[in-house]
């Protein structure tokens, strides 16, 4: 896969051109959709399912429609109509759950989600949401549970939560799948998250984080209101889970898009940046700029005097993180990436985490084998029969291996040009400030402030 160009030109990434040509038309400053139209079907067939699975689509539903083909417009109009209808009955759900809450006397925020509106998606119709995401104090938890199980709800445990920030999905039963992302009949989840930066699974401490809860705030959008973060711990908050979610290897493009657009619209915003700086220490603002860098790079969002300055004091391994590595976490959709655990490498601070991030990056993880079903309709078996079960066994674990030592040998590869890469100090005109007077060049609805 050929390497591209992408935001404002200083990163590349290995990643098809029909995923180059999306991320032109989604630079916040300047998008351009030229090569978009030069698409063909089998390309945009290919794009919409890249961006279903990076939850892009309604991004692009939000980009000028002039030269698409007329079934690609077609397709984006419904599923922002779709999506519409799940919104409101998004609202419906959290306020039937807030009050379930509120009488078993379980405190309460949401997180992600909704939320997000306007400032860094400019209206919930444009943001798929499955679930609603609320943090509770962990000392709530059982009564959470609790006060959703007596109204219907019960636990989907059909992954492995270990790693998670939060309990088992809670839902009810119905809305099953129908083969639509964007379905407003689709059964909705609640998830209730017990920390707001796990340190235990990260390593990484921020203790702060446990301020949020403390300075929490009611909002609203029209009559709809809900408790939320405080704005500038909702920055840190999400800035916070996308590095998490690079350590990870997931699909963050849509969360870096999300934050271009908070940094882009906020950039003049000095009495915010006055507080953040107030509120948040330097070591959480250092973190919080790891991913302020991505957002202008990827996106060119324009940055705060202050977001700049953050920026610019990253010691030089983070620096040189994100010229050398930053494009990596782009490339998640399409291959195994394990370039985020050297990123928590380098922000650890003690050796028994930085020996974590290295086992997580190195060893496989636990195989869970399949049954001889699947093994038999794997990819080319379809209706063939196997040799024998041991050999399908051995076989399907030969190439798990395989797969680990690809991705292990490109991560050392990786590491090694790192630690022998000199960071150069990006041109001012690479970092961009906010000129003084230039307003924001989309704009939001304010309701929700």
């Amino acid at each position: 896969m050929p390497a591209h160009t992408i935001g404002n030109g200083v990163l590349t990434a290995r990643i098809p051109r029909e995923f180059a040509a999306l991320m032109e038309a989604l630079q916040v400053p300047a998008p351009s959709t030229d090569a978009l139209l030069e698409l063909n079907d089998s390309g945009w067939r290919k794009l919409l399912d890249v961006c279903d699975s990076a939850h892009l689509t309604l991004s692009l539903a939000q980009v000028p429609f002039a030269g698409f083909p007329g079934w690609v417009v077609e397709r984006l109009q419904r599923n922002v109509a779709d999506n519409a209808r799940r919104w409101r009955r998004v609202q419906a759900l959290y306020t039937e759950a807030a009050d379930a809450l509120w009488r078993a006397r379980v405190p309460h925020v949401v997180i992600k989600g909704f939320t997000l509106a306007p400032d860094y998606v400019k209206d919930p119709r444009f943001r798929v949401q499955s679930d609603v995401d609320f943090y509770v104090p962990p000392y709530h938890i059982d009564k959470a549970v609790a006060a959703l199980e007596a109204i219907g709800f019960s636990h989907v445990c059909d992954g492995n939560f270990a790693l998670a920030d939060h309990v088992p999905t809670l839902v009810r039963p119905g809305g099953e799948w129908k083969g639509n992302l964007y379905d407003p009949d689709l059964a909705l989840g609640i998830e209730f998250h017990f920390c707001l930066w796990n340190s235990v699974i990260s390593r990484i401490s921020f203790p702060e984080t446990e301020a949020f809860w403390r300075r929490r705030v009611a909002r609203r959008f029209g009559d709809f209101q809900f408790w939320s973060l405080r704005d500038i711990d909702q920055l840190g908050y999400f800035a916070l889970h996308i590095l998490r979610d690079v350590f990870r290897s997931d699909c963050i493009v849509h969360h870096v898009l999300e934050l271009a657009r908070f940094l882009d619209l906020h950039a003049h915003d000095t009495a915010f940046w006055n507080q953040w700086q107030k509120l948040h220490k330097p070591r959480l603002r250092q973190a919080q700029a790891v991913a302020f860098l991505l957002a202008h790079r990827w996106f060119s969002a324009r940055l705060s005097d202050e977001a700049h300055d953050e920026t610019a004091r990253l010691p030089d391994r983070l620096t040189r993180w994100v010229e050398s590595l930053g494009g990596c976490p782009l490339e998640a959709s399409y291959r195994r990436t394990r370039e985020g655990r050297l990123l928590q490498f380098l922000l650890a601070d003690s050796w028994d985490a930085k020996l974590y991030a290295l086992r997580h990056a190195l060893l496989p993880s636990v195989f869970t084998m399949p049954s001889r079903a699947e093994l038999c309709m794997r990819p080319g078996r379809e209706g063939r029969g196997g040799l024998s079960p041991a050999f399908d066994k051995f076989a399907w674990l030969a190439r798990r291996l395989m797969a680990q030592v690809q991705v292990d040998a490109r991560f050392l590869m990786n590491g090694v040009g790192f630690w022998l890469t000199r960071s150069t100090p990006p041109a001012e005109s690479q970092l961009l400030r906010s000129p003084d007077g230039m307003e924001p060049q989309y704009a939001v609805d304010g309701s929700g402030r």
